[in-house]
C-alpha cells in the first residue's frame, strides 16, 4: 500500500491527492531548501513514451517546490541517440538532461555528467533499483544516470490455447518446447513466435543473450581479451535458441524473418500462443488493434535452463545531466524529483487518460507494491521475477558495430544454411578484428 506520508511528502498535486483521498503536498523529501533555483528552466531531451507524457501532466508539482521550470522536448526514439551525439559535437547546452539507452552510455559518456558526487551527498540509494538498471546507469565504474524507464523481458501467451492443450506456461527452456508442441497438436495454433530477422536494432540478439547466459557462457571474458562465443556451451545455447524454429518447428511461420514488431502482431492476430519480449507489450496484446481479450492474456517470467539460476535480458532508459548544460545544480532538482519512487508509483496507477496511462516503474519497491499491482493486473510483481539476475548488453564503444555482425550472423544461422560451430567461429573472427583495432586485443 502507497504510504499517505509518503505521497505528501513527494508533492502530490491536487489532482493527485484527489485520487488518493490526501490533501496536496508542498514538500518534496531530498530537494534543496529554499528554492535556490528559482527562475530557471531546464529543458530535457526524450523519446516519445506515455510515461514521460504522465510526467509532463505533473511537471507543476516540480515548478510549485522548486521553482525551475522543465520543458520536455521528444524527437523519435530512433533519432535520439544521434540528437544527442549532434548538440555535443556543435557545444550546444540546449539541453541539460537527456535520456539515454543503457547500451548507448560508453559512445556517450563524454558528453554526459558524472553523478556520483551528487549521489552520494544527496543519499540516493542506487540499491533501490534492480541489479540490470544499475549495471545499464554506469560506465567504467562511474554513475553517469539514473533509472527512469526500463524493460524486463516476460513471457506472454494465450490463457485460452494453453488451457486447450491442458499444460502450464513453461518455466524452463525444455518446457517451452514442450508447451508449443502441445498447443501446436492440439488447437492447431504455432507455440511460440520469434524474431530471428535482422534490420531493426539488434532484437535477435535479446532471446539469445538469455541463453548464452543462462548456460553459464557469455560473449566476452571480463575483460574482453577473448571472444567465448565459440565455446561449446555457447554453440549449444545457440543451437537451442534457433532450435525453435529448425528442429522443433514450433516457431511462428515468418519467425526467421521476423523483427520483434512482427512477433507481437502474430500472437496480437491469434497467429502464435506465446512470445517473449518486453514487458510494455501488454498493453499491445490487450489493446483496441489486437484481436484478443485482456482474459486471454497470461504472463509469466521469462524461462530459465533447468536448475539453472534466472537470467534475463533487461534495458533501461537513464537520465543523464548534459556535461554542457549551464543549469546543472537546477538540472540534478529535476532528477532527484523525477526519480522517486512515488512519482513512477502515481503514474502506474493512473488510468484516467489513455494517453498518459502505462506501466513503467524502476524502482523494486514499486514493483512490489499492492496498489501499482491492484492496478496493472499483478504485472509488476511477475515481472520482478523476470528481473532477478538480470543484466545488460556489453557496455564497449564499440558494441553496436559487434552487434550489427551478431546480428548478421544470427539471422543467417536462423535458415539453416551453415552449421552454428561454423557460423560463430566466422563471427569471432570479425569481433576479434573490431576489438583488435580498438585496442582491447593484442596483435
Amino acid at each position: 500500500m502507497i504510504d499517505r506520508r509518503q505521497l505528501l511528502n513527494c508533492g502530490v498535486g491536487a489532482a493527485a491527492a484527489a485520487t488518493f483521498g490526501l490533501r496536496p503536498g508542498q514538500v518534496f523529501a531530498q530537494l534543496s531548501p529554499g528554492k535556490p533555483y528559482a527562475g530557471t528552466t531546464i529543458n530535457v531531451l526524450l523519446p516519445q513514451a506515455s510515461q514521460f507524457r504522465a510526467h509532463e501532466k505533473r511537471l507543476g508539482q516540480f515548478e510549485e517546490a522548486t521553482g525551475i521550470k522543465a520543458v520536455y522536448t521528444y524527437v523519435p526514439y530512433g533519432q535520439v541517440r544521434d540528437k544527442i551525439t549532434t548538440e555535443a559535437v556543435a557545444g550546444s547546452s540546449t539541453f541539460d538532461v537527456v535520456c539515454y539507452q543503457d547500451s548507448w552510455g560508453p559512445s556517450l559518456s563524454l558528453y554526459l555528467e558524472p553523478l556520483d558526487d551528487r549521489i552520494s551527498k544527496d543519499g540516493v540509494d542506487m540499491n533501490s533499483y534492480p541489479q540490470a538498471y544499475r549495471m545499464g546507469s554506469q560506465i567504467e565504474g562511474k554513475t553517469f544516470g539514473l533509472p527512469i524507464r526500463g524493460h524486463p523481458q516476460m513471457l506472454f501467451y494465450r490463457k485460452d490455447l494453453l488451457d486447450q492443450a491442458g499444460v502450464q506456461p513453461p518455466a524452463t527452456w525444455d518446457e517451452l518446447v514442450t508447451v508449443a508442441e502441445a498447443v501446436q497438436t492440439k488447437t492447431g495454433v504455432p507455440g511460440v513466435a520469434m524474431y530471428y530477422g535482422k534490420g531493426n536494432g539488434q532484437q535477435n540478439l535479446f532471446l539469445w543473450m538469455n541463453y548464452l547466459w543462462g548456460r553459464g557462457t557469455d560473449l566476452f571474458t571480463e575483460d574482453y581479451s577473448q571472444t567465448r562465443c565459440t565455446e561449446p556451451a555457447a554453440v549449444e545455447a545457440t543451437q537451442a535458441y534457433l532450435d525453435l524454429l529448425l528442429k522443433h518447428k514450433v516457431a511462428a511461420p515468418g519467425s526467421v524473418q521476423f523483427v520483434e514488431g512482427d512477433a507481437v502482431n502474430s500472437v496480437a492476430q491469434g497467429n502464435a500462443a506465446m512470445v517473449m519480449v518486453w514487458w510494455w507489450v501488454y498493453s499491445v496484446l490487450t489493446g483496441d488493434k489486437s484481436t484478443l481479450k485482456p482474459e486471454q492474456v497470461g504472463f509469466a517470467p521469462m524461462p530459465k535452463y533447468a536448475g539453472g539460476k534466472p537470467v534475463s535480458y533487461a534495458l533501461s532508459l537513464p537520465f543523464a545531466i548534459s556535461a554542457l548544460s549551464r543549469q546543472k545544480d537546477a538540472a540534478w532538482e529535476f532528477m532527484k524529483w523525477v526519480s522517486r519512487p512515488e512519482l513512477e508509483q502515481e503514474c502506474a496507477i493512473d488510468k484516467s487518460d489513455p494517453n498518459t496511462a502505462d506501466i513503467v516503474v524502476v524502482h523494486t519497491q514499486s514493483f512490489l507494491d499492492p496498489r501499482v499491482n491492484e492496478a496493472n493486473h499483478g504485472l509488476h510483481a511477475v515481472a520482478a521475477k523476470s528481473l532477478e539476475g538480470s543484466r545488460i548488453l556489453p557496455q564497449l564503444k564499440e558494441w553496436p558495430q559487434i552487434a550489427t555482425t551478431l546480428e548478421d550472423k544470427i539471422s543467417e544461422l536462423a535458415t539453416g544454411s551453415q552449421p552454428v560451430q561454423e557460423g560463430l567461429e566466422q563471427a569471432a573472427q570479425d569481433i576479434d578484428r573490431i576489438l583488435r583495432r580498438a585496442g582491447h586485443r593484442k596483435s
